[in-house]
């Protein structure tokens, strides 16, 4: 079982389209209302069809108050790391510290790309004046004159997305998050697999494991569908699944991705399987449940396994006490979105 004592988080990344250019915003304002941590913006600059993802992500900030921002994968590639790191900073002071950015490692397949990669990530830590910074003297020559700044409002954290061992490797050396892609090849074993090596990388480096958030972005649908197939099906099978990504993989963070009927979907995931999934967490065994919480579990019980669970005749309930709930906020007053 992974424990790193981390709170559990949950979010939205509404897709870019342009043809309706304010639904991202209506979908952002939405996940604000129904108390979501996060709300992204997946940044595919090569699409004609998306948004330009800074420009939606600073509307998206003008429009929500409350809610964490992400750069759902940003296109390091394409741009300097001093300026894509003052971009973060002024978007992060202009939100009140309410920014993240993921970097994908899947273009940084030999060395010279993951020494990019990681001059990358150092640069902008040194931009931001952050520890896990390069020394002026290993800075990339062509920044070297640039002094760093603006200063953001809070440590804006760099999330890794990588499934092989040199990516979990720098990950585990300079990011402040690893995100794990649920999707045929992500086996539970696979994803547990890659979060050890990810522990093996942080120690090496002098970290702690419990330093680096553990992010899964999901593609799925929620109906009342039974099915064996992870995150196709019931709001008791996605409760299940996500209850175990917590306790077998360590997973704290879990960003719901656009599919079909939005709109239905973010409202499932926030209202339905997010307070049973922390419910499935505190009622772990070992733990002590008010008779709410334990009603609560004994209606998921009384509802039938998974077509997996009655297929091996069992149901795996896991210690994991350190992710209960937390206290919910009233929702913030948005502005209007057209």
């Amino acid at each position: 079982m992974a424990n790193y004592g981390r709170r559990l988080q949950f979010g939205f990344c509404p897709s870019p389209l342009a043809a309706d250019a304010m639904r991202p915003l209506r979908l952002a304002t939405l996940a604000e209302t129904l108390e979501l941590d996060y709300a992204g913006v997946q940044a595919d600059p090569a699409n004609p069809a998306h948004h330009e993802p800074w420009t939606l992500l600073v509307a998206m900030g003008m429009v929500t108050s409350r809610i964490s921002l992400f750069v759902h994968l940003a296109d390091w590639p394409l741009r300097s790391p001093a300026l894509l790191a003052k971009a973060a900073a002024s978007l992060d002071l202009l939100t009140n510290g309410r920014l993240d950015l993921s970097l994908s490692t899947a273009a940084a397949g030999d060395a010279e790309a993951q020494t990019r990669l990681a001059e990358a990530v150092q640069t902008m830590h040194f931009m931001w004046g952050n520890d896990r910074a390069a020394s002026p003297q290993d800075q990339l020559a062509q920044w070297a004159d640039l002094p760093p700044g603006p200063r953001p409002a809070h440590r804006i954290g760099v999330w890794l997305a990588a499934d092989a061992p040199t990516g979990l490797a720098l990950a585990g050396r300079l990011a402040d998050g690893w995100i794990a892609a649920d999707g045929p090849a992500s086996r539970l074993g696979d994803l547990a697999g890659w979060s050890k090596h990810l522990d093996d990388a942080a120690a090496a480096a002098g970290r702690e494991p419990s330093e680096i958030r553990r992010i899964c972005a999901i593609t799925g649908t929620i109906d009342n569908r039974g099915s064996d197939i992870r995150f196709q099906g019931s709001v008791q099978q996605w409760a299940a699944s996500l209850a175990e990504l917590a306790t077998e993989v360590g997973i704290d963070t879990f960003l719901l991705m656009e599919g079909e009927d939005a709109e239905d979907q973010i409202r499932k995931f926030a209202l339905e399987v997010v307070p049973h999934t922390r419910e499935l967490l505190d009622l772990a065994p070992g733990v002590e449940a008010s008779s709410g919480l334990s009603r609560a579990y004994e209606g998921f019980c009384a509802s039938g396994a998974t077509p997996a669970e009655e297929e091996t005749d069992e149901v795996d309930w896991v210690d994991e006490t350190s992710m209960g709930s937390f206290p919910a906020s009233d929702p913030p007053a948005s502005a209007s979105v057209a």
